[in-house]
């Protein structure tokens, strides 16, 4: 009998050196996926940095040539009123 109650303690030994280790690798394997999950987080911020500064960019280029068409508009109504008034003459 002392020897199978040796047997029994060495298995349960063995048996918790076995769930130690998993453990241990599944925190090492989450630890590793956190790090993962971190460097997507930096990306997609990166990305949406880019995404804004090119947003901002096409925004300013489309009010430069809003502004640049209504002085052109504002020149062709003075133009028509030159012309108009040089006709009522």
């Amino acid at each position: 009998m002392n020897n199978s109650d040796s047997n029994s303690e060495q298995n349960d030994t063995s048996s918790e050196l076995s769930s130690l280790k998993l453990a241990l690798i599944a925190a090492a394997i989450t630890t590793i996926g956190d790090g993962i999950a971190t460097i997507a987080a930096l990306t997609a911020i990166d990305e949406a940095k880019i995404a804004e500064k090119k947003d901002s960019k096409a925004q300013k280029d489309l009010d430069e040539k809003l502004l640049k068409m209504q002085r052109q508009i504002d020149r062709l109504s003075r133009e028509m009123s030159k012309i108009k008034h040089m006709q009522l003459k």
